[in-house]
């Protein structure tokens, strides 16, 4: 029987009182069962199934082993803790709990992998042998590794580059090396296997060794670590299944050298190298405190979700230089389904539009200005007289300045308005393609599709009223892969193809419900 009681704070850091007054709990029985059955090598679980389905006496069975034909310690059914096993725990409990909060999880994750892939060493060998190797390469995504040495460099690639590099001059054969080397530091494999061996203390060949059948030899460690990990890239690029003779009949082995094969890991050697290294890296882990760490964004069973953008997008506070352009693009959809009948506009934008006036008295980058303006110029255009503020037309003046310039926003206003920019086909184009580009980038603004979609629309109508059809072609298929499946697109995409002249209605391209394709 656990017994164990969560303890939260009551008020929060801004006065208000917590809403939460508890995650649950059934988090934390799962990470002391995970983290009890790493320290002490055995078997802890909540669920009284899952202890039946794992914990067995050997089967004796080639073709359906059970997890304890692998793992026999892990899985015994009847297994005493001595004083010092206890001792143990308790020892690393307090350095696990110790730890400055990004170690201590990333020393969670790689544990609750351990955990698992021992789990299900029996059902799916494979599986579990890729998943010991990626919780020793999750610890090592940061760890800082030293140049390799030319000689250290794998001979296969040795082979291929030596006898390039001894028809170059020597200082030129050195800076061609040094880039290889270079490159070879940033390796993840190279990486990975550094940082293991980094963490393998002298017990690992000594205590730890006592009693084990084909323990690995400290000179082929290097070697067996990297076998491991080509293991698990050939079962993650190439879906290749660990031979059976690397966990099948190795009777409690360490090592194994299946026929022509090189010396590898069995799940029992891997287990207790996994398990030595995290132990390493809990032991020196930092302990520093950490007063930047925010606690409550980490508490289990918690779900964040967008709040519809209406219940904030009139407020004041949410209006700044960061958050312009986003503010922006919702708008942009609001006005889109109110300008369609589908939604009314209710929300009230004065507060916003005041802070943005507010805002455009100190702020000169157009990247900020635009969006602000946009979303001013619209609500004033869009809205009966008696919603405006009560001085408006200074700042519409000034958007009417500005939103002259070619952008995604003042092209945004100019459809939702009828209005025909001034642009020359080559602002639109070259417009166009700094979407196109953004589009591409991990964190691109976030844009109302359909905006894209109409951008290339206006480019092909123009290219293809300037004879250049081939681009115009290509423009339509940018906008196709904007909004993809839209039937009027495709309907235009036939009739370009044809040869005849396409006058789509950006507005009503806009506003209408996305059509399906037949």
């Amino acid at each position: 029987m656990l017994t164990y009681i969560e303890r939260l704070e009551a008020v929060r850091p801004d006065g208000t009182d917590e809403f939460m007054v508890s995650t649950g709990g059934d988090a934390i029985a799962d990470d002391l069962a995970v983290v009890l059955s790493f320290a002490l090598n055995a078997t802890f679980t909540p669920s009284r199934a899952k202890a039946d389905r794992l914990i067995s006496e050997k089967s004796g069975s080639h073709h359906s082993p059970v997890p304890a034909d692998i793992l026999p310690r892990t899985f015994a059914p009847n297994l005493t803790l001595r004083d010092n096993d206890v001792a143990h725990l308790q020892e690393f409990l307090l350095k696990l709990l110790a730890l400055r909060r990004g170690p201590y999880e990333k020393a969670m994750r790689a544990i609750r992998r351990i955990v698992t892939a021992s789990e299900r060493v029996a059902e799916d060998p494979t599986l579990a042998y890729t998943d010991y190797v990626a919780a020793l390469e999750s610890l090592s995504a940061s760890f800082d590794v030293a140049t390799p040495t030319w000689g250290r460099l794998d001979p296969r690639k040795r082979r291929i580059l030596d006898p390039t590099l001894q028809a170059l001059r020597r200082d030129d054969a050195e800076r061609v090396r040094k880039a290889i080397l270079d490159s070879e530091r940033a390796g993840i494999k190279y990486r990975y296997v550094e940082f293991v061996l980094s963490h393998v203390r002298p017990s690992f060949h000594r205590d730890e060794a006592v009693g084990l059948t084909r323990p690995v030899q400290r000179t082929s460690l290097r070697q067996v670590v990297a076998n491991a990990y080509d293991a698990r890239s050939k079962n993650m690029h190439e879906l290749r299944d660990l031979p059976i003779d690397t966990w099948l009949l190795v009777d409690g082995a360490q090592t194994v050298t299946p026929p022509g094969e090189a010396q590898m890991l069995t799940h029992a050697g891997l287990d207790l190298l996994a398990r030595h290294v995290v132990r390493t890296y809990v032991q020196r882990g930092s302990t520093e405190r950490d007063a930047a760490f925010q606690w409550r964004d980490h508490l289990p069973n918690v779900i964040k979700i967008q709040l519809a953008s209406e219940l904030y997008l009139g407020r004041a506070d949410t209006m700044n230089r960061i958050t312009a352009a986003t503010r922006a693009t919702e708008f942009l959809s609001h006005a889109i389904e109110a300008m369609a009948g589908r939604t009314a506009l209710n929300i009230d934008m004065r507060p916003a539009l005041s802070r943005i006036e507010q805002l455009l008295r100190t702020e000169r980058s157009p990247g900020v200005r635009e969006p602000m303006l946009a979303v001013y110029f619209l609500w004033h255009s869009l809205v009966p007289p008696e919603a405006h503020l009560s001085t408006p037309e200074p700042t519409l003046q000034v958007a009417r300045d500005e939103l002259r310039s070619p952008s995604l926003f003042s092209f945004a206003v100019a459809i939702l308005l009828e209005l025909e920019p001034p642009w020359s086909i080559d602002e639109w184009c070259e417009l166009a393609e700094q979407r196109f580009e953004d589009l591409h980038r991990r964190r691109p603004l976030e844009f109302p599709a359909r905006f894209d979609s109409a951008l290339w629309l206006r480019v092909a109508e123009m290219l293809q009223d300037a004879g250049a059809q081939h681009a115009a072609t290509a423009a339509l298929d940018r906008a196709i892969g904007c909004t993809p499946g839209h039937s009027e697109l495709l309907a235009l995409e036939r009739a370009i193809a044809s040869g005849q002249a396409i006058t789509p209605n950006l507005k009503v391209f806009l506003l209408d419900p996305v059509p399906t394709h037949p």
